[in-house]
């Protein structure tokens, strides 16, 4: 996947924003004998057959002979191999952290789409604090082959002073698009091949993660996540959860750490806010009015090329002979 380094900084503060099935089998309940069979024990039932396999280690005095079971069959049949034994969920080591992440996911998989207020602040902290606030709007849909979303900015507000901003961000599907009314740009960088299905937000894979349907596992696979008290200026009615990127991970080169708040009614971010290593700036987002009630109409995830504008594309590199899509590509 291509790294867009002029928007990245931005998508990964949207997140930057599953149970291990027991085998429970009659393994409790011992097994009626076998009329030539061995003794039954629990979990072994009547009709399979026990054997002893020498070893090497049970040449030994005192070692034990390796026990084999083998189901018995009927004439004709084909024995059927155990499958692999479930995996084991990861966990954050506290059920609420777990809890939230849970249905953090379920409820981000469950949208078709939503629509919200955005509100981006860049702080910089260094001679002295300050800060450069957007604010706009931000559109997602589920659509096939991907998702579509769609962020507009309408208002900057610098050193007090608050501006007319038109900046656009979209992606369709394949294609990722800027455009900069300030400047009079447009941008056209394509993110996935014509037809090729890929999860563009996917923390630590994607070029610009959302805060929508990211899955547990994913998570503490890239974070350890702790649970923090409420404190003042906090969004209300919200789980605070302090994210410490995990050593030797991609995120953990860039970023020391990230805060997500989690409304506990909707259960989805309502703000996320990332710490770079290098500067110690921050990046703050806020979701408000957040509405799942009905996704946006694919008619909405559109940008105008104004007249005069400058466009640029940039299309991926041609796929190689033999069918293999380059270094860094899905």
């Amino acid at each position: 996947m291509r790294k867009c380094a002029g928007v990245t900084g931005l998508f990964v503060v949207g997140f930057l924003c599953v149970a291990c099935v027991a085998d429970d089998r009659a393994a409790s309940q011992p097994s009626a004998a076998a009329a030539d069979g061995p003794t039954s024990r629990p979990g072994i039932q009547s009709a399979d057959v026990v054997t002893t396999k020498p070893t090497a280690a049970s040449a030994k005095p005192g070692a034990v002979a390796v026990k084999q079971i083998t189901p018995r069959t009927k004439p004709g049949e084909v024995p059927v191999k155990p499958g692999p034994a479930p995996a084991a969920v990861l966990s954050s080591g506290d059920p609420k952290v777990d809890e939230i992440l849970d249905k953090l996911e379920v409820k981000g998989q469950a949208i078709k789409g939503l629509a919200c207020e955005l509100t981006y602040k860049y702080v910089t902290v260094f001679p002295v604090e300050d800060a450069q606030i957007k604010q706009g709007e931000l559109l997602f849909a589920r659509a096939e082959p991907n998702p579509r979303f769609l962020i507009h900015f309408t208002k900057l507000i610098a050193d007090g002073v608050i501006v007319e901003h038109g900046e656009y961000f979209l992606f369709d599907g394949e294609w990722l698009t800027e455009r900069n009314d300030r400047g009079k740009t447009v941008t056209k960088r394509q993110i996935v091949r014509k037809g090729k299905r890929v999860n563009p937000f996917r923390l630590g894979k994607g070029p610009f993660p959302l805060p929508f349907g990211q899955k547990r596992e994913e998570i503490l696979r890239t974070f350890t996540v702790t649970l923090e008290a409420p404190a003042a200026g906090d969004p209300e009615n919200a789980d605070h959860l302090h994210c410490v990127p995990l050593p030797r991970t991609e995120l953990a080169t860039k970023y020391s750490r990230v805060e997500m708040y989690v409304d506990k009614k909707i259960e989805l971010p309502v703000r996320i806010v990332t710490e770079r290593i290098k500067d110690k700036n921050r990046i703050e987002v806020d979701f408000k009015k957040i509405d799942t009630d009905e996704a946006p109409a694919m008619s909405r995830f559109q940008i105008d090329e104004p007249r005069g504008y400058t466009v640029t594309i940039e299309p991926l590199p041609p796929m190689p002979k033999h069918g293999t899509a380059p270094t860094g590509e899905p």
